[in-house]
């Protein structure tokens, strides 16, 4: 007994100090990282064109056509300068092929700046656990180990990634070249049951807005596999978009009262097609949207951001009575993965080996502390320059109405912007940048 009472009282001592030795370190860090950040905006960019800058952007469909097209308004308002913004983000990439094709493009465009805001096509999305901060840093710690082996044990499970991985990079291409689909098309063609290839080839003529091709390999993907959420959510919004009403409603319908679907799967099909009533109809059509859902009493986490959407646009519409599941639902992005950790070191390291400046941005509502966690205990730290797009819009949520600042939710607590929402984000972005140059 006396041995026992020995041993517990000696881990608990260990435990006591590794604490002690976990909660210094942290401070020490946190200090000397304030310290080498108000050093570090003290320097100003040398470009290496007096007369003109180059900004490389980088990034998945948040990216691509979004607040790249705003910037140079923003820069001419304030520097006299030839400002040259250059969009390299591609819809649907990963980190992987970014980081793939970083050294070509900082070779081929000889960019002043590069501005990162990517990573969410790669996060674990969990809709019941998130991961807490811990003020007691060993519970951290053991979350670290945790996340970690889970990590190992995912890599280990999708034995496909590689044949995934070459389909994307095939889309990629496509729309970098606008060449090389017809490599896609031959392999569906050849063989429909390749459930990856053919939900690359709908994505990308979606994105392409053929939405006849849309539909044809819609309805081949039906013909050789189950139900899936993403597909269904592709096809509907391509009956928006063409007007196609009463066909859209149909397979709202029939996807509600599907079985093969989890509720979940549903909410997350009936909160995408939002942005295609609201961008791709009319204000009366998203009001019929709205009322049909409540008609039928869906549940869905919806409801509250498109009620309030119509009453800021001065639409009459009732707001819902009956219990809704999931009203506070959201599903958390969960950034911290090692995947991406090692590719925003390897992109940031080239980058800086190549004397250009790296400016990695956060996503809107997403704390900049993820971002900079990628970095800790590197020297890579020191040498970027870091954009928080957190409190810019948790201000303007708090003003207006979500669908006003986003088109989607695809990510939880944001998805892709408005033009007010892009505006923010550049906005935001060239105010540091010209601190930087100026």
């Amino acid at each position: 007994m006396k041995r026992i009472l020995l041993l517990f009282i000696g881990i608990t001592f260990a435990l006591f100090c590794l604490e002690i030795l976990l909660q210094t370190s942290s401070f020490v860090l946190k200090y000397a990282n304030k310290i080498s950040n108000s050093q570090k905006t003290e320097k100003r960019i040398k470009t290496k064109n007096d007369n003109s800058i180059k900004i490389l952007c980088i990034g998945e469909s948040t990216t691509y056509g979004q607040y790249t097209k705003m910037l140079p308004y923003f820069f001419n308002k304030k520097i006299n300068k030839d400002f040259v913004v250059i969009d390299c983000g591609i819809p649907g990439t990963n980190m992987k092929n970014i980081a793939e094709r970083i050294n070509e493009q900082i070779s081929y465009y000889q960019p002043d700046i590069i501005v990162s805001m990517m990573g969410i096509n790669d996060a674990q999305f969990d809709d019941k656990q998130i991961y807490k901060q811990y003020p007691i840093k060993i519970f951290n710690l053991f979350l670290i180990i945790k996340r970690n082996i889970e990590s190992i044990v995912a890599t280990k499970l999708y034995a496909q990634e590689n044949k995934r991985t070459y389909y994307q990079k095939i889309v990629d291409d496509y729309f970098n070249t606008g060449k090389g689909l017809e490599i896609l098309i031959d392999i569906v063609d050849k063989n429909p049951q390749d459930e990856d290839a053919i939900k690359s080839l709908i994505y990308t003529y979606r994105m392409d807005l053929n939405y006849p091709q849309t539909e044809k390999y819609s309805n081949i993907f039906f013909e050789h596999h189950k139900t899936d959420n993403s597909i269904l959510f592709m096809l509907t919004d391509c009956y928006i978009k063409q007007e196609k009403f009463e066909d859209a409603y149909k397979l709202i319908l029939a996807t509600i009262q599907s079985n093969e679907l989890s509720d979940k799967q549903k909410n997350k099909y009936l909160s995408d097609l939002v942005e295609s009533f609201i961008y791709y109809s009319t204000l009366e059509q998203t009001k019929k949207y709205y009322e049909f859902l409540t008609s039928n009493k869906i549940e869905t986490s919806v409801l509250d951001h498109l009620y309030n959407y119509l009453k800021a646009n001065n639409i009459n519409v009732k707001y819902y009575t009956y219990k809704n599941k999931y009203k506070y639902f959201a599903r958390q992005p969960d950034l911290n993965t090692e995947e991406i950790k090692k590719y925003y070191q390897y992109i940031a390291k080239q980058i800086i080996d190549n004397n250009t400046i790296y400016i990695c941005m956060g996503y809107p509502t997403i704390p900049i502390e993820q971002f900079k966690n990628f970095f800790e205990g590197t020297d890579l730290i020191n040498k970027i320059y870091f954009v928080s797009n957190e409190k810019n819009f948790k201000e303007a949520l708090n003003k207006y109405s979500y669908y006003q600042i986003f088109r989607d939710n695809f990510a939880g607590t944001f998805g892709h912007c408005t033009n007010y929402g892009n505006e923010l984000i550049a906005k935001n972005l060239a105010e540091t940048i010209i601190k930087l140059i100026d």
